[in-house]
């Protein structure tokens, strides 16, 4: 058993700036894509396809290991439910959601993403084996043509802050009524919403 001290050492500090302060104080775009394959920088989309395509956003997602380990166990540890299924996932970033449901056993994957980070979620589904189970598709949810009429299963992190911010409950809905089967799944398929009051003087003066 280590000694009670051990648990009484400082944690360390991160050095990275994450997200906070002026947009000009975040992580060096121009880094990053010196460093991959496919060129990033002719993104012509609004701002918010726009920031969808800086890996770094994603990386901050990533980083949020409650929520991707809980995507994880909800996928992989129900291989029953993904085993041979056609798979639909909308928004899929660096494709994480689809290799999950790749590896649960899905017969194949359509991942529809409409920011630049789409070019690199293939690089990333070919580098880890799976560009025969997973399809990339970039586009817009409403404006692409599936290969396929309908889809056993619907997976996408929709959700931004507070549920509302990234604003996808649109896309997944009218996803889930054109390409869904009678009983299909959804991941997720209900959220709650908390909310508490609260007085904090300090704040207020």
């Amino acid at each position: 058993m280590p000694s009670n001290s051990a648990y009484r050492q400082k944690p360390k500090v991160s050095t990275e700036k994450g997200f906070g302060g002026e947009a000009k104080e975040w992580f060096s775009d121009d880094e990053f894509k010196k460093q991959v394959c496919v060129d990033l920088t002719k993104a012509d989309h609004d701002y918010y396809y726009g920031s969808y395509s800086s890996y770094y956003i994603h990386e901050e997602m990533l980083k949020d290991s409650v929520r991707t380990r809980a995507y994880q166990r909800a996928i992989e540890d129900n291989p029953e439910s993904f085993k041979d299924k056609i798979v639909l996932d909308i928004g899929c970033g660096t494709g994480i959601l689809s290799i999950f449901a790749a590896r649960a056993g899905a017969k194949h994957v359509y991942a529809i993403e409409n920011a630049e980070i789409a070019l690199y979620a293939r690089e990333i589904v070919k580098k880890n084996g799976y560009e025969n189970k997973i399809t990339v598709v970039k586009g817009k949810m409403e404006e692409v043509k599936l290969p396929v009429d309908k889809v056993d299963i619907i997976i996408s992190e929709w959700m931004g802050y507070f549920l509302l911010y990234e604003s996808m409950l649109d896309s997944i809905l009218w996803a889930r009524d054109k390409y869904m089967v009678k009983g299909g799944l959804m991941f997720p398929d209900k959220c709650q919403m908390f909310v508490a009051a609260i007085e904090d003087g300090n704040y207020k003066q």
